[in-house]
């Protein structure tokens, strides 16, 4: 840490402004010179095998000064011998314990006994027979009664099923007749077509007949004799002979 006498020996800085630049003189940055880069021959191989030779000089320099000093061990004392103290444990004391199968065993094998104790039961007074006593003689015999009922009177009814087939049937019909409208319009659509196909077929045809022009009438033409005389007859001067 620092001292006090550091403290007073360190001088104060000194703050220097910048001067005032003259705006009357233009500024021109100086262009730093370009400067070639040299190339040198150079090679790894010589820095590898000088890094190796650097590299083993150091290890055997550690191992000449890391040598093992021996020191022997002092002779144990025989007259007395420590041995550890023997620890007694205790041995593990049995408590009572109950398992939750023994549980179910036992509330099981009761509910079959008291079970097994019902059937003998039942069994024993089924087979103890005691008849009943004879109350028959000496009651009345049985007189059915008549039942005072009306003639049941039939109203009349309307299946649901005659009722769906007389609706079927009238839709049936309707259908039956539109079915009719829509063929009779088609059988008079296909005739109104044949029939303009017809008529056009014949103005087809009436067109194509070949109808020749009549023969123009034109001004009559009047030949007059020609008043220049007839071309006499010269033959050519082909030859170069009589050529001056």
């Amino acid at each position: 840490m620092p001292t006090k006498e550091d403290e007073e020996e360190e001088e104060p800085v000194v703050i220097r402004a910048q001067p005032v630049p003259h705006y009357g003189v233009p500024f021109k940055p100086q262009i730093p010179e370009a400067r070639t880069v040299e190339i040198c021959p150079f090679s790894f191989d010589s820095r590898d095998k000088e890094r190796q030779l650097q590299k083993e000089k150091k290890i055997k320099e550690l191992q000449k000064g890391e040598v093992p000093k021996f020191k022997a061990l002092p002779l144990p004392h025989f007259d007395t011998i420590n041995l550890p103290e023997k620890k007694v444990k205790n041995t593990t004391q049995i408590e009572p314990f109950c398992l939750e199968t023994d549980r179910r065993g036992a509330l099981k094998a009761q509910t079959w006994k008291h079970q097994l104790e019902e059937e003998l039961k039942q069994q024993r007074e089924a087979a103890c027979f005691k008849a009943r006593p004879n109350t028959v003689i000496s009651q009345e015999p049985f007189v059915p009664k008549k039942e005072k009922k009306s003639v049941a009177v039939q109203e009349p009814f309307q299946l649901a099923t005659e009722k769906r087939a007389k609706e079927r049937q009238e839709l049936e019909k309707r259908m039956a007749e539109v079915e009719a409208q829509k063929v009779q319009q088609l059988e008079e659509a296909r005739h109104q077509e044949e029939e303009q196909q017809r008529e056009e077929l014949a103005r087809l045809r009436k067109e194509l007949v070949h109808k020749a022009n009549p023969i123009r009438k034109y001004q009559g033409v009047e030949v007059k004799s020609s008043d220049q005389p007839l071309t006499v007859p010269v033959s050519p001067k082909f030859s170069t002979r009589f050529h001056c």
